[in-house]
């Protein structure tokens, strides 16, 4: 009876301990800076009689500078995109974007190779050579390697709005565009920091889900003849991810928040029929 008891107690000992020894063990801000040049091209065809367009896309990202790094290829967007235009005020549209990332190493695809299908609704409204557009979509980026799930989720969900002004030049094969962009997480792991913030600071953890991108973009699309054309823009992205390492000795949290300034040179080259 003796030995039961001392078993019972060792197990719940065993199994209360890592919980309540959670800590922050290290806090830290990291800061990037960098440049992009990105060249991409886009194939979109027209299904007038059903409403319906069909997309693919493919765009390079190279860094040209970033903080502490050599020059190198970043990542590339294969995109196929299907949309359906009800009415003239609206587009609704689905597809999937496969990632492919060249700072991951190339040994092992579900590391460098990342999935995300998606779903997004457009209003649009045209008033004279103007056309404002508002985009709600959401992200699924979908992981194929392992994670510790009170870290990251390997299905993140993000919601992306897009606010977007267009200006026409009358019998000018120019437009002029701008558009600024909120990223934010839904579904970010917040309970394990949160228990280990309120353990080492003695206060409820106020850890929840974030902005994690606002994007400026301002570019001019020249028309070269009816089917093709040429986008020349300046994109500036702030971003902010929430780095959350959970160490196996002890239990322990090693919280980094990691600051992102992007600024981006972009030439896409499209076809339009």
């Amino acid at each position: 009876m003796k030995n039961r008891i001392l078993i019972i107690l060792s197990g719940f000992f065993l199994a209360v301990l890592p919980v309540e020894s959670q800590e922050i063990k290290s806090s830290e801000t990291l800061k990037t800076h960098a440049v992009e040049i990105r060249v991409g091209a886009d194939f979109v065809k027209h299904f007038d009689r059903q409403n319906l367009t069909l997309a693919l896309s493919e765009q390079v990202r190279s860094r040209v500078y970033e903080t502490d790094a050599s020059p190198y290829f970043h990542v590339s967007y294969t995109t196929l995109a299907l949309n359906w235009h009800p009415i003239p005020y609206l587009k609704i549209g689905a597809g999937y974007t496969m990632r492919l990332f060249g700072d991951k190493g190339w040994s092992d695809p579900n590391e460098f190779i990342r999935h995300r299908p998606f779903v997004s609704l457009v209003g649009q409204y045209k008033v004279g050579q103007w056309k404002f557009s508002l985009r709600e979509k959401l992200d699924i980026n979908c992981r194929a390697d392992s994670v510790n799930t009170n870290e990251k989720p390997a299905v993140a969900l993000m919601l992306r709005h897009k606010l977007q002004a267009e200006y026409s030049f009358f019998a000018k094969p120019v437009k002029l565009y701008a558009n600024c962009e909120l990223k934010h997480t839904l579904n970010q792991p917040t309970e394990y920091i949160n228990t280990a913030y309120a353990n080492t600071y003695g206060e409820t953890g106020h850890f929840g889900q974030y902005l994690c991108n606002v994007r400026a973009y301002l570019g001019v699309r020249w028309r070269i003849d009816k089917l093709n054309s040429l986008d020349f823009a300046y994109r500036f992205n702030y971003g902010y991810e929430r780095d959350v390492n959970i160490t196996r000795a002890k239990a322990n949290v090693e919280l980094t928040h990691e600051y992102e300034f992007t600024h981006a040179l972009v030439i896409t080259y499209k076809l339009d029929w």
